[in-house]
């Protein structure tokens, strides 16, 4: 995306900034389990046009987008090492990105 800001006779563009989305570790505790866990390190998507660019897994996941009323959206299937997801151009709006895995899943926060 980009937008024009006309000055005088001259019109300057200026790209938008890539966005990035913080993720956080959402764990399902076992039944009985109430043990505390240290935070995990944070890390980042970066999205840029659709383009989600991410850290390389050593786990494949589920990539979900889900809306405001939590409805899946959007979602595809990520092999261990994938550091790049294509979104439709389609989507637009206010998702929750989710990377679930077994346990557990990953949840951050995104606009297109």
């Amino acid at each position: 995306m980009a937008f024009a800001l006309i000055l005088g006779e001259a019109i300057f563009t200026e790209a938008l900034a890539e966005q990035q989305i913080p993720m956080q570790i959402i764990k399902d505790h076992p039944a009985g389990n109430s043990g505390t866990f240290a935070p995990p390190r944070p890390w980042y998507i970066t999205e840029n046009n659709n383009v989600l660019t991410m850290p390389t897994f050593e786990n494949d996941y589920t990539l979900e987008l889900r809306d405001e009323d939590d409805n899946v959206v959007y979602t595809t299937y990520l092999l261990a090492g994938t550091t790049m997801v294509i979104l439709p151009s389609t989507l637009s709006g206010d998702f929750e990105l989710r990377l679930v895995g077994d346990s557990y899943y990953y949840r951050g926060y995104l606009s297109l």
